[in-house]
């Protein structure tokens, strides 16, 4: 309460300080200006994030277009396809990312890779990880994972059990063959692996608005201390792969080995600590954004039990009623409609609701408006995918709007962003989930506890990248 308190007094300073300060850029008169303080005072609120997305559509007045500031950090937000479409699609010289403090945590720990990084480190890095992400894409690999999370449910059988949690330890178990052919042991038993603990407090710390700013809550030094651990298991990781590619080159098919062997084949010179910040921000990146998604997927089905029976009856048609089928690449494409829920769940919930801070480097023309250099621009994915004028009854959770062939504009589906930035793991993203979601069809049924909390809605932490609020289900086991 005394922390909600002081946070008070601090925004109301920065309101007035504001209101002297800030005004409307030469030549955008026409433009709407809005606070941003009110969501901000929202984020910390932890207030659920479909609150959150009302209230900037209702700030904003569903304009596309709209400036907002918080102190004297001013920046345009866009919320419609084709907007979105200019700036995503601009060059990563002209549009690139902004460059983040040396000083925040997030580049402590994430540092120059990909998702942070421009210019030619980008590219690089971009062109080396381009085809391994390729060369990944592996039903039998995320199967076989699988196979070991249906033994975890197993243990838990008919009690609820918390879905996001498992999915996390999941995809964490995936991410680590796919990264760097390494096995976490997240789901042989219910005590969490000590690296995925230190992995844990560092992400959680990233992620909280309060410790955002208010570092002195908690000692700095700690945080380093777990970045420091972390670094030694990747670097180990990193040292490891490079003397048995020395031993027997082609042997692994990892995205490290594959972007080390590359790299030597391009006369690349894959610099170790560029080679950590790549591994850290792929891990970071492929398995909370998809354990998301997988969790929504999951709600959903559990809350319309009639779509769950729709898309096990798809599955079996294809798999054969068989558990622990493990499907192919072919299989998985003729599975539409357990597509079209993973489509669903990223388009209502999308784990990143607002795509990353662009600094302009040329101008750029949106609408009328020609946005001069260093202005800085925010797409937000959550407004785009929840306007009714690109999808009907947005707050419905609805597959079949991706199975009716209704053509609507390419970018008002962007839970990966799009253009030269965008997500290089989305396909292996979305094969993970339907692999993950079919053979779950197969085995369990699933319910929501009577006591749910997220009976009548999904409860969604408003964080970097969303996440559920206490999302149990219950697993029973099929009778065929």
């Amino acid at each position: 309460m005394f922390g909600l308190i002081f946070f008070a007094i601090i925004l109301f300073i920065i309101y007035k300080y504001a209101l002297k300060k800030n005004k409307k850029p030469e030549g955008f008169e026409d433009v709407l200006f809005i606070s941003g303080l009110p969501v901000a005072w929202a984020y910390f609120r932890q207030r659920n994030y479909d609150e959150i997305g009302d209230l900037i559509h209702k700030l904003s007045g569903g304009h596309d277009f709209y400036f907002s500031y918080i102190g004297q950090f001013t920046y345009v937000n866009i919320a419609s396809p084709e907007y979105a479409k200019i700036l995503l699609t601009q060059s990563e010289d002209v549009a690139p990312k902004t460059e983040q403090s040396p000083t925040s945590n997030l580049y402590k720990f994430f540092g120059n890779g990909l998702s942070f990084s421009n210019g030619d480190i980008w590219r690089t890095y971009r062109k080396l990880a381009t085809p391994a992400f390729n060369n990944a894409l592996s039903p039998e690999m995320v199967g076989e994972t699988t196979l070991d999370l249906i033994s975890f449910i197993q243990q838990n059988l008919n009690r609820p059990i918390d879905v996001f949690e498992i999915m996390q330890r999941t995809t964490i178990e995936v991410l680590g063959k796919l990264a760097f052919g390494y096995k976490f042991g997240c789901l042989e038993s219910e005590e969490i692996p000590h690296i995925i603990k230190v992995y844990k407090y560092i992400i959680s710390t990233i992620v909280s608005p309060f410790r955002r700013v208010f570092r002195w809550i908690e000692s700095n030094k700690k945080f380093m201390n777990a970045i420091e651990k972390f670094d030694e298991f990747i670097f180990d990781i990193i040292e490891t792969k490079r003397n048995e590619i020395k031993k027997n080159p082609h042997k692994g098919h990892d995205l490290l080995t594959s972007m080390l062997e590359l790299g030597e084949q391009e006369g690349i010179n894959t610099d170790v600590k560029q080679l950590r910040d790549e591994m850290v921000n792929i891990f970071a990146a492929g398995h909370d954004t998809t354990s998301m998604s997988l969790s929504v997927s999951l709600y959903y089905l559990a809350k319309y039990p009639e779509m769950q029976e729709k898309a096990r009856e798809e599955v079996i048609s294809v798999l054969g009623n068989y558990p622990n089928t493990i499907p192919n690449s072919d299989q998985l494409k003729e599975l539409k409609y357990v597509s079209a829920i993973a489509r669903e769940s990223l388009r209502i919930h999308p784990p990143v609701p607002m795509i990353t801070l662009r600094k302009l480097k040329e101008p750029v023309k949106i609408g009328k408006h020609i946005l001069p250099i260093n202005t800085t621009v925010i797409v937000n994915a959550w407004q785009i995918h929840h306007n009714p004028q690109y999808w009907e009854n947005p707050k419905q959770y609805n597959p079949e709007r991706f199975l009716n062939n209704e053509k609507r504009h390419p970018f008002a589906w962007i839970p990966f962003s799009a253009g030269p930035r965008n997500c290089l793991g989305q396909n292996f993203s979305l094969m993970e989930q339907k692999v993950i979601i079919s053979m779950l069809l197969l085995k369990y049924n699933w319910t929501l506890p009577d006591n749910s909390i997220n009976k009548d809605k999904l409860l969604l932490a408003p964080q970097l990248l969303l996440r559920p609020v206490d999302l149990k289900l219950i697993f029973t086991e099929r009778i065929n």
